[in-house]
Formats: structure tokens, C-alpha cells, sequence
């Protein structure tokens, strides 16, 4: 008697645990409705971080823009981007927009950076918004 009570009181803990396991893994799973604007705005202080430190931005105000460009495409194909370089002063430098990107989106996420370029502090922003949401 007191054997199959115990077996039972393993097999609900054994299910229990499961449950909670599975729980678990389902809340933590992606959603893109609740972390939409959050994985957006990562997105965009990753691409910056690597066009600063492979060189890209001071190429950008050196005048050549493709290595930056390419940086861009690499970015998922449902996310567009705008790169936009000033200097010290304020002046834009350079406007680079993903290809394929038309318009800005409705919910547009916005990061900045700062980086040396021949002593001189120059700025980085980027403009990121999902292609879906575009409009022009």
C-alpha cells in the first residue's frame, strides 16, 4: 500500500515539474509583439558598435560609404536602417540608407554614438524602423 503511494506522489511531482518546465519555456520564448520596439533599438546599438570598431564610420567620413552600406544588409530583411554621420560642428557628413528601404516607419528607433575620427569627435546615428510599417 504504502509503495504505490509513494510511486504516485513521484509521478505527480515528476508532471508537475514538467508543467512547470514547459510554463517556463513558453513565457520565455520570443514574442515580437511585446519586445518589438526593444529588439529594434538593440538591433540598432549592435550595428553602430560594429561600424565603430571595424573602422566603418571613418571610412564613411573619409568618403567611402560601401563597407558601411554593407554593414546595413546584414541587418534582418524586415528591419530599415538609416545611417547618418555629423561632425563636431554639426554638419551631416553623410546619409546612408539600407537599399531597398523606402519612407520611415511608424515606430522608428533611434541610437547615437560618438567616435574619434583624426581628433575630432564626430557623431553616429542610426534610424531603424520594420519594413512592414513604412510610409511614405
Amino acid at each position: 500500500m504504502k509503495k504505490g503511494f509513494v510511486i504516485t506522489i513521484d509521478a505527480i511531482a515528476a508532471l508537475s515539474f514538467m508543467l512547470l518546465s514547459l510554463y517556463y519555456i513558453q513565457s520565455a520564448s520570443f514574442n515580437p509583439l511585446v519586445l518589438k520596439g526593444t529588439q529594434l533599438k538593440q538591433l540598432s546599438f549592435d550595428t553602430l558598435s560594429v561600424l565603430e570598431k571595424s573602422g566603418r564610420l571613418s571610412e564613411v567620413v573619409d568618403g567611402n560609404s560601401t563597407a558601411a552600406r554593407e554593414i546595413l544588409l546584414y541587418s534582418p530583411e524586415s528591419v530599415c536602417m538609416q545611417l547618418s554621420i555629423a561632425a563636431e560642428n554639426g554638419t551631416v557628413i553623410a546619409t546612408i540608407d539600407k537599399p531597398g528601404c523606402k519612407g520611415i516607419g511608424s515606430e522608428v528607433q533611434v541610437s547615437y554614438s560618438l567616435f574619434l575620427h583624426d581628433g575630432d569627435v564626430d557623431s553616429a546615428t542610426i534610424r531603424s524602423w520594420y519594413k512592414q510599417e513604412a510610409v511614405e
